[in-house]
């Protein structure tokens, strides 16, 4: 049973909770992310299970409690996940995706440029990422002229393209880009609003895990999306925050969730590498392991491309790379 708190929570009412979990005997591990706390509550004892529920889903520094086997949990009723981004499928069951871009896009000639070279080596949908102008403008001048390279890339280069949902104005950023997919940086996790509006439009859903996030927190904004209405959504692995500050990728973990969970998940190797060849390996890892795709940062000319975490890679290098995994992709 995962528990969120309010964000005015104290510890003593925490406490509170932990010494009931105490009384009645249950294991309970107290979770602190992303400026928001959790308490997850297992007991292999569902009638304690069910007391700890109707005590705890009325008291006022709880925002929600889920049960695994609960309707307010939707990914326990949902399987085989399958929504098309432009003309391919994502899903469990389809041929995994290669989405591949710029960091940033600078310009419409340079995205379209990248964007038919790509797609000549392989990449099925581009990867816009957010527009970086030469000058100040506003969230509404900023995404239509993101919406206007985005539809060039469409048209020009012939496949799709996602559209990054930036904290510039990101409700904006919904009422103006016409995308395939949304791609939605686990920044936004816990963002209330902007996922009522993703489960309102149905448009497609590519969401990123935050580094600092556990799986269950991950699953439950994706779960917020699903409850909403919008089926449409995948995630993004892009790793975890380990001891040392580096970032790492769960293989064994990835596993499962591939297994486990009925949305279609991707992963990010960028996120993790530090060089080419460990971009390669993660990326051919996770196709083995079943992802349905795989997403890549890539730039004409790597040190220019403005990256600000993560490992770009070269044309050259991206190419090598899908060589290299292309019979993992039929």
């Amino acid at each position: 049973m995962l528990i969120r708190f309010t964000r005015d929570v104290s510890l003593e009412d925490v406490g509170k909770l932990t010494e009931r979990c105490d009384e009645i005997g249950v294991r309970y591990r107290y979770i602190q992310e992303l400026n928001t706390s959790y308490l997850m509550v297992e007991s292999d004892e569902l009638s304690k299970m069910e007391e700890l529920y109707h005590q705890f889903r009325h008291m006022d520094f709880v925002a929600m409690v889920v049960r695994p086997d609960d309707t307010a949990n939707p990914l326990s009723k949902i399987t085989g996940v399958k929504f098309k981004c432009g003309n391919r499928w994502i899903a469990k069951d389809s041929r995994p995706v290669v989405i591949a871009g710029s960091p940033y896009l600078e310009s419409q000639k340079h995205s379209v440029d990248l964007a038919n070279k790509l797609a000549s080596i392989g990449a099925n949908i581009y990867k816009a990422g957010p527009y970086r102008p030469t000058e100040t403008l506003p969230p509404k001048q900023l995404y239509d002229r993101t919406a206007t390279i985005i539809d060039a890339i469409s048209k020009k280069a012939g496949i799709p393209s996602t559209g990054m949902i930036e904290v510039l104005g990101p409700r904006t950023a919904l009422a103006t880009l016409k995308t395939c997919a949304y791609h939605v940086p686990g920044k936004f996790l816990f963002d209330t609003n902007l996922k009522d509006s993703l489960a309102k439009l149905m448009n497609p859903v590519l969401l990123e895990r935050h580094p600092d996030a556990s799986t269950e927190l991950w699953l439950e904004a994706a779960g917020d999306i699903v409850r909403g209405g919008n089926h449409a959504v995948a995630l993004i692995e892009t790793g975890r925050t380990m001891a040392g500050g580096r970032r790492e990728l769960d293989l064994a973990g990835l596993v499962k969730m591939i297994e486990e969970c009925p949305l279609p998940v991707l992963v990010y190797p960028a996120r993790v590498a530090e060089t080419p060849e460990e971009v390669g390996r993660i990326a051919k890892a996770s196709l083995a392991a079943g992802t349905a795709g795989v997403v890549f940062d890539v730039h004409p000319s790597p040190l220019q491309g403005l990256l600000t975490e993560g490992f770009c890679l070269s044309i050259e290098e991206f190419a090598v790379i899908f060589e290299s995994i292309k019979q993992l992709l039929v």
